[in-house]
């Protein structure tokens, strides 16, 4: 039986509050997720993973130097564009324990504990997007993509350590930094430098493995 998508498996310790969002953040995010739902690489089809939204981005958050992130909402795949009422806030996070901290007007994504593993094990990277690729998650051994082991499942410990794993076997600095997930259907992670980055690192796998097929 498949994984079901969208499902949160942290602890989650939530503040329901506004969160005030700077509008050149928002334009950053709207752009590099718009680029990416063009692709159907972020946001919903009902004819994958039970109609239900896929894929979500990143980027450090309103206090970076003290660990924060903003990452998009669970289950916002649908939406035109997102607002600050669309992002969380990570404000700390705990993969050991599995307990993810968080503030906004809407849940973080599923995949929020991955994000902020990423973050706290290289200190250049500045912005993650997932996404849900069958391309390039079906070739991703051809194109020398670096994997996480097929039993392990999207937003557990296991996940986290796993990806801390495979960033420190890279040469840290050097961006981006990409990867897929064997035991999370069609998932890939670019974390660079900035957004932009990641999308074009994403492009650039997303034709490479369409050339595969």
């Amino acid at each position: 039986m498949a994984e079901q998508e969208g499902v949160i498996k942290y602890k989650l310790d939530f503040s329901t509050e506004p969160l005030v969002i700077d509008d050149a953040i928002l334009r950053e995010v709207n752009a590099a997720r718009d680029a990416m739902c063009r692709e159907g690489l972020i946001g919903v089809d009902t004819a994958r993973y039970g109609g239900l939204g896929f894929g979500n981005l990143s980027v450090r958050g309103i206090a970076p130097d003290q660990g924060e992130l903003l990452i998009s909402g669970s289950q916002t795949g649908h939406l035109a564009e997102l607002t600050a009422s669309d992002v969380a806030c990570v404000t700390g996070s705990d993969s050991q324990r599995n307990v993810l901290c968080a503030k906004g007007l809407t849940v973080p994504s599923s995949e929020s504990m991955t994000h902020a593993v990423l973050y706290q094990c290289d200190a250049a990277i500045d912005a993650i997007i997932h996404v849900h690729s069958p391309d390039i998650w079906y070739h991703g051994a051809a194109l020398g993509l670096p994997a996480t082991a097929a039993d392990i499942m999207y937003g557990t410990p296991e996940m986290a350590s796993a990806v801390v794993r495979l960033v420190s076997d890279a040469k840290r600095g050097k961006m981006p930094i990409t990867l897929f997930m064997r035991g999370h259907q069609d998932g890939v992670i670019a974390a660079g430098e900035n957004l932009a980055q990641c999308v074009l690192v994403l492009r650039q796998l997303l034709k490479r493995a369409q050339e595969l097929n």
